[in-house]
């Protein structure tokens, strides 16, 4: 079966959330193909993992006198402010060939993306342990974790995966730029603002920040060129379906447009690496 490509859109965070979880529901009805989706965000969003405690680890109130968007994902993990990124969703399990457990399921994701990377001169490498114990924050891109990419040691892509069914939905953030002082300014930190942005230059970077600034549209050409060539795939432009808009309509007023969903802590299993 040909893979479906959501093309590049810009949207708002209740949206972006709202269609992952239409199309993986679609997807797991055996109504939508395997899909490759891309999206960037605006207002620039703080999402946060569905395990979080908000109370515990965000400062609300500069999230909304600052503009910022505010969501919370299905999926675990941490606080990530999605700015200046590609946004890229993967939604496909083990019918179409993609290696079923979690770990497994990671790299070859990754892999495709080392090698989309490597078209703009970047060499990523694959992070090989958990979680380092030196991360104490609720960001997620203060330390990498299984099969995440990092530049001389460095975050640059942070994901996180939902799964039911022997399949999946991951997304994740590749950094184009990345500014610590944002982050820091929306998160409770055990430390001054000022340590914690000089500990996040060692620990994360950015095409940018690499001397590589790229496009989002052109990035994500690049992967969807990777995975056809890596795994032999057919990669189809295409749209969401009636049902898909309909679906995602009703999650983005009725779930991730509200308080209810955001601000409280998830009690159901999401797995994530990030």
């Amino acid at each position: 079966m040909a893979w479906r490509v959501l093309e590049y859109r810009i949207a708002d965070p209740a949206w972006n959330m709202a269609v992952d979880e239409a199309v993986f529901s679609s997807y797991l009805a055996g109504d939508a193909p395997p899909t490759l989706r891309f999206y960037g965000w605006d207002p620039p969003t703080l999402s946060v993992g569905y395990f979080q405690d908000l109370e515990r680890e965000v400062q609300l109130e500069r999230v909304r006198s600052g503009g910022f968007g505010l969501v919370r994902r299905t999926t675990g993990g941490r606080a990530v402010l999605h700015d200046r990124e590609l946004t890229y969703a993967v939604i496909a399990g083990a019918r179409d060939g993609v290696p079923e457990g979690l770990r497994e399921s990671y790299r070859y994701i990754a892999l495709a993306l080392v090698a989309a990377f490597q078209e703009f001169g970047v060499a990523a490498d694959l992070h090989l342990e958990g979680i380092a114990r030196h991360s104490q924050t609720g960001a997620c891109f203060d330390a990498p974790s299984w099969y995440e990419l990092t530049v001389d040691g460095r975050k640059l892509v942070g994901s996180a995966q939902l799964r039911k069914e022997q399949s999946f939905l991951q997304h994740g953030s590749i950094l184009l730029d990345f500014s610590a002082a944002d982050l820091a300014s929306l998160l409770k930190l055990a430390v001054p603002e000022a340590d914690f942005c000089r500990e996040m230059a060692g620990r994360v970077t950015s095409l940018a920040g690499l001397g590589r600034p790229v496009e989002p549209e052109r990035l994500a050409k690049a992967i969807v060129d990777a995975f056809q060539v890596r795994y032999g795939i057919e990669l189809q432009s295409g749209e969401l379906t009636p049902d898909e808009v309909m679906l995602a309509q009703r999650l983005a007023a009725g779930k991730y447009g509200n308080d209810p969903w955001n601000l409280r802590r998830g009690h159901t299993q999401g797995s994530r690496l990030a």
